[in-house]
This record gives C-alpha cells, sequence and structure tokens, in this order.
C-alpha cells in the first residue's frame, strides 16, 4: 500500500526564496500567519532554498493538513516554492527461502530467455571506464566488501540529524531519529548498519541492518572475474558513495536534495562540505514514496527534488531512480519527475515482476531491467554482527552475496547501462542516450499476462509501451545504436582489479573501430593516477605494468585512433594494491585534497544564524563539476527479511 501524507503534518520545509526576497521578512510572515515560530536550520546546496523547523505545530484547525501549511507557505510573497521535508525509505522485497535459488544471475545472459540481456556481448564491445562516475545515494557502502573494493571513491555522509547514543531515551520515533553513525554529517561515507537499538523496532517490524547501498552499488559496478559472489554490469565505472540514509532506511527530503548537488557539482558550496572533486555522470537513487501532496511530481510538494533532477540534468547528468514496489501501481516519486529514468522490473520472461510499479506519465521515462525467473537479483551482501550492543554493525568476516528482489536493484542495472554506453560514446548527451534506451528496448511480449511462478504466487501482468513504460532494456542493441550515432572507435579496456603484486599486465587487444573492426587503431597508453610506475608496451594493445603497483592506486587511460586519425575513443582502468585503503590514498608528491569556496558565486550571499546558532552562507557558486569467468555464487547466500516499506527502499 502506498503510505498517505494527510497526516501528521511536516514540522520541517524546504522554502525557496529567490535572491532578490528577504528572508527574514518571508520567515517572518510564515511565523505569523502559522503562529508559531519559524526558524532556519540550514541553507541548501540548491541555491536560494533554505531547511526551516517549526516549533511546533500549529493549533489552528485550519492548518491541521499537510496541504493546509503547503498552502499558506506558497502563499507568501517571495516564496518560490514550500515543500515538505518528508521521509523516503529503501524499497525491497524479502526473498523466498532458499538461499541456494539456482537461476543467479541468468538475466545478464544470452540464454533464449526473452529479457536476457546478453551481457557477454557488450563486454566484449565495452567493460566501461574508470573515468565514468556512478553517484549511489544510498545508506553508504561497505568499502571492505570484496565486490567493491578497487571502484570506490570516498564519498560524503549527508545524513544531518544526529542519533543519540544507544541507551539514550529516543525523542522522536526510532524510523527518524538519524544518522546511527553517532555524528552527523562528515566525510565518511561508510555504512555503519540501519538497525535501531536494541529493543526497538523499525516501523517495517525491521531489527536488523539492511546495507542496501552496498547491495545497490555492488549490481552495478561488482567486481568481475575476481572468483567471487557476482559480476557487476559495468566492471570500470566506479562509485561515489553518498549516504543519505540512516537509522531504519530513513532518508529525508532536504538530505536527498544536498547529496544529488554535491554529487553533480550544480549548487551552492557549502566551505564545510567542498566542492566534489569527482562529479557524476549518473546519480543512483534506489528510493521512493508517495509524492508528498497526492500528485505526481508536479506541485509545490515536490518541487524541492524536482529542481534537484532539473538542475543535475542540466549538467549532463543522467538521473536514475527505482519506480517504486507498490504491485502494479503508479510510477513513485521522485522517479515520476520530468527528466528521470525511472526503473522497473520485470521477470526473465518479460512479464512484470509481481512487486515492481508500472505505467508511465507524461514526465517518467520508464525502463524495465530484468531478474531472473521471479524478478529477483544477486546483490552483495552482509548480515550484519548480532549481538552485545552492536547494533547492526557489519560483519567484516561475513561479506558474501544473497538474492533480493525489489527495483531498488533495477535502478543500477540502468545507471551501469548508461556508464557503459557514455564509456563507448562520450559525445552523445543524455538525451541522446536516454532516446537510445527507449528505441532499443524489448517491446513487452504477448501471452505474458498472469504467469504462474512469479514471487510469491501473485502472478506477472500483460504490458504495453502505455501501460509500463518504453519497454524492456537491451544493453547491446542500445549500445550498437550509441555506436553508429557516434562514429568513435572504442578502447575497450580489461576490467579494474585489485592486485596483491607489484606488477600487472592489462590487455585491450579487443578494441574496435566504429565499424567494429579489431585492425587499423594505433595505441596509447597513459597513467593517469598514482604513484609512477614502470610501463612497458604504452603504443601496443597489451600494457605491462612490470613494477610500482605496491602500496599504490593507479589508473591506466588507453586511448585508440582509428585510420582516419581524427576518430579518438579512451578508456580508463583502475588497478588497488591490496593493501590500500582507496578512500585515504594520495599519491606522493601530492597533498591530500584541500577544500576551498569558488573564485566566484553565482548569487548574493546572505549570512543568517541557524537554528543551531552556527552563521550559515547563502547562494553560492556551483562546484566543479573477453572470456567471463565463473561467479562463483554457490558460497556466501543469506536469507534477507528486507526492505522498507511505507515511504521506502526500492
Amino acid at each position: 500500500m502506498q503510505s498517505s501524507f494527510a497526516a501528521p503534518v511536516s514540522t520541517r520545509w524546504i522554502i525557496h526564496i529567490p535572491a532578490a526576497a528577504n528572508v527574514q521578512q518571508v520567515l517572518g510572515a510564515a511565523t505569523q500567519r502559522l503562529g508559531v515560530p519559524v526558524r532556519i536550520v540550514r541553507p541548501l546546496l540548491q541555491p536560494d532554498s533554505w531547511l526551516v523547523q517549526l516549533d511546533r505545530l500549529p493549533v489552528l484547525s485550519t492548518l491541521a493538513t499537510q496541504p493546509a501549511v503547503s498552502a499558506l507557505l506558497n502563499a507568501i510573497p517571495g516564496v518560490g516554492f514550500a515543500s515538505p521535508d518528508i521521509e523516503f525509505k529503501p524499497v525491497a522485497i524479502a526473498p523466498p527461502d532458499d538461499p541456494l535459488y539456482g537461476s543467479n544471475q541468468t538475466d545478464y545472459m544470452g540464454n533464449g530467455t526473452y529479457a536476457g540481456m546478453n551481457m557477454p556481448a557488450v563486454w566484449e564491445q565495452t567493460r566501461g571506464s574508470a573515468s565514468k562516475i556512478i553517484a549511489v545515494l544510498d545508506t553508504g557502502v561497505l568499502f571492505d566488501h570484496p565486490e567493491l573494493r578497487g571502484r570506490l571513491l570516498r564519498g560524503y555522509d549527508f545524513v544531518s540529524q544526529v542519533t543519540p547514543p544507544t541507551g539514550t531515551t529516543e525523542t522522536a520515533p526510532v524510523a527518524s531519529s538519524g544518522s546511527n553513525d553517532g555524528n552527523g554529517r562528515d566525510p565518511d561515507a561508510s555504512d555503519p548498519g540501519d538497525a535501531p537499538p536494541p529493543g526497538f523496532v523499525c516501523s517495517d517490524g525491521s531489527t536488523t541492518s539492511s546495507f542496501h547501498g552496498t547491495a545497490v552499488a555492488s549490481v552495478a559496478v561488482a567486481q568481475a572475474n575476481n572468483g567471487a559472489f557476482l559480476a557487476g554490469m559495468d566492471w570500470n565505472a566506479k562509485v561515489l558513495p553518498v549516504r543519505i540514509s540512516g537509522r531504519c532506511g530513513t532518508a529525508t527530503t532536504s538530505d536527498i536534495v544536498d547529496g544529488m548537488y554535491w554529487a553533480s557539482g550544480s549548487g551552492r558550496v557549502d566551505p564545510a562540505i567542498g566542492v566534489n572533486p569527482n562529479p557524476a555522470n549518473v546519480i543512483n537513487l534506489s528510493f521512493a514514496t508517495s509524492a508528498p501532496l497526492g500528485s505526481n511530481c508536479t506541485d509545490a510538494g515536490t518541487a524541492a527534488v524536482r529542481l534537484a533532477i532539473t538542475d543535475a540534468r542540466a549538467r549532463g547528468v543522467a538521473v536514475v531512480i527505482a519506480a517504486g514496489n507498490n504491485n502494479g501501481g503508479p510510477v513513485e516519486f521522485p522517479a515520476s519527475c520530468p527528466g528521470v529514468i525511472a526503473a522497473g522490473a520485470v521477470q526473465s520472461n518479460g512479464a512484470l515482476a509481481s512487486y515492481s510499479a508500472q505505467g508511465t506519465s507524461t514526465n517518467d521515462i520508464t525502463l524495465m531491467a530484468p531478474g531472473d525467473t521471479t524478478g529477483q537479483f544477486v546483490a552483495a551482501y552482509n548480515p550484519g554482527m548480532s549481538g552485545g550492543g552492536h547494533n547492526g554493525a557489519p560483519d567484516p568476516t561475513k561479506n558474501g552475496a544473497a538474492m533480493f528482489a525489489g527495483t531498488s536493484f533495477a535502478a543500477p542495472m540502468l545507471s551501469a547501462v548508461v556508464t557503459l554506453i557514455e564509456s563507448a560514446a562520450p559525445n552523445l548527451s543524455v538525451d541522446q542516450i536516454i532516446n537510445v534506451l527507449k528505441t532499443s528496448a524489448l517491446p513487452y511480449p504477448s501471452g505474458a499476462s498472469c504467469s504462474s511462478g512469479n514471487l510469491f504466487g501473485l502472478g506477472g501482468c500483460s504490458c504495453s509501451s502505455n501501460s509500463c513504460g518504453a519497454g524492456i532494456v537491451n544493453p547491446l542493441q542500445a549500445l550498437n545504436q550509441a555506436r553508429a550515432l557516434a562514429g568513435l572507435p572504442v578502447a575497450n579496456v580489461p576490467q579494474s582489479r585489485v592486485v596483491s603484486g607489484d606488477s600487472t599486465t592489462l590487455d585491450a587487444g579487443i578494441s574496435s573501430t566504429a565499424s567494429g573492426s579489431n585492425t587499423g587503431l594505433t595505441y596509447q597508453w597513459t597513467q593517469v593516477y598514482g604513484n609512477p610506475t614502470t610501463l612497458v608496451g604504452t603504443v601496443s594493445p597489451i600494457l605491462q605494468v612490470t613494477a610500482g603497483l605496491t602500496n599504490n592506486l593507479a589508473e591506466y587511460q588507453l586511448q585508440v585512433t582509428d585510420s582516419n586519425g581524427n576518430q579518438v575513443g579512451a578508456s580508463t582502468v583502475r588497478v588497488l594494491s591490496a593493501g590500500v585503503d582507496e578512500r585515504n590514498f594520495t599519491p606522493s608528491g601530492q597533498s591530500a585534497p584541500v577544500v576551498t569556496q569558488p573564485a566566484q558565486s553565482s548569487g548574493s550571499a546572505t549570512t543568517v544564524t541557524t537554528a543551531d546558532g552556527a552563521s550559515s552562507g547563502g547562494s553560492g557558486g556551483g562546484g566543479g563539476g573477453g572470456g567471463v569467468a565463473p561467479l562463483g555464487l554457490m558460497g556466501l547466500f543469506a536469507l534477507l527479511r528486507f526492505y522498507r516499506r511505507g515511504g521506502r527502499a526500492l
């Protein structure tokens, strides 16, 4: 069931006040009309937007509903929009009882199933590039999980509400009690777990941690050919973890908006946070809820998120959001917003997964990604510690994989398809890539209505482009169409890797011209990051790194040029030494990154005192912006009781 937002009324609101308006006058008018004090909590990274707090709920019966408060705030002169700071949660569904479910990753294969994606044929053309970045806005990640090692950037923790220490009496519902890591915002995007403290239960009945962000990230980029667990879709793209969700999987509008602006580099710069040094190519959000005022991303209640998406798209960033798990209902917010690639889920036979949202509006661009015969996905997992007051912290000895269901895991599939296309056709715009994804999509098969054997026996239903969206993602055809448009050769580098020695070999011999030929190419390898290494074969398809990898994190870019001399493709591969923490690595001879404000601002600066007593700046400048080895999935699978319902993780 979709959650209702008729009550309670939110006490936190995002108010957009154009730079020419007087912020204090607007808030004074709000205080007078509501009859309760309205204070600034902080400015958002969205220019001219402020998070404000009502000290208490209005007492007038005419202001007892969310729409009534929204109408009042939006009617104040100088207010561009006012959106409630609502809660979101990740969206996933409990799997069946069999932890060794045999289908595993058949959705990746070209094995005759209708929705099979034939990823081996895609990887023969491109395995992606480490220069492409997917920002995963989620619960953070487990930096030590073997499926993510070598693929992670430092990221940032945007969960702003501090969780009281375990044992302290909660002053808010457990589902609303914040970060779960003992502090507020900081540069550590690791996932501490989202379980409630001992003796408490989340609103969905959960008492354990989900590590949802790790699972989502792994679907997109899990290390391939490492003999463990699973293979990701893109073998080289990096993940920028942006933590926006804390205890019980709860995320707020204001934290999501700030995370989007920081990830895309499109908003105001907070000097305490700094500019994101690694702007994303794709933003992935596997969270959803009902629209706060009952609309479909069209009114003031959704305006803050809608503007964040618009600004990210204007920066050239694709935005992929899980469509929701409402058993065939409409695409949920914010996947229903304009410019979003909304990700739904189908079974391997092309029938809609029983849990998935469906349907299109004039705004959303819905594509379906396949799971197995019941719409399940394989993803990285950690069961968390239990007992002894560990409060759901990750167990470093039990990193593994599990079967999951939910559109949460369809979204990173689509995000990775986008980065694969971008690596092969870097001259295409996001709009062109979206058009390629739509026009190449598989149509929904006939005769797939209400087939038996779906998850929980609920059945799948027939779909059309009018009722379920553009169709089922077809990565190989989309890649072929994109390459035809781009007209560029592709530097097909091997997968990123973690090495224990001082040397390695990188073979890019299956790079190809725009027409698909492996002949007529010239090669140029260059080390673009890390401590200097010794290289042999820099003008051949095979690069030998003969020394220098110990205690290093190095990246190598391959540029290929065809016989015309003016068509160039480039891809990057990352090599991580097993003993290095990629969060803290800085090449020798370089200083650690320094956070600075931009030289110019894009708007007037306003200094205000926040509810916490600190001074904050107002509007500011924008930020800078071969063969497949066995997957080894039979080892560590785990049962999950999961995920969050209501406004929920997908």
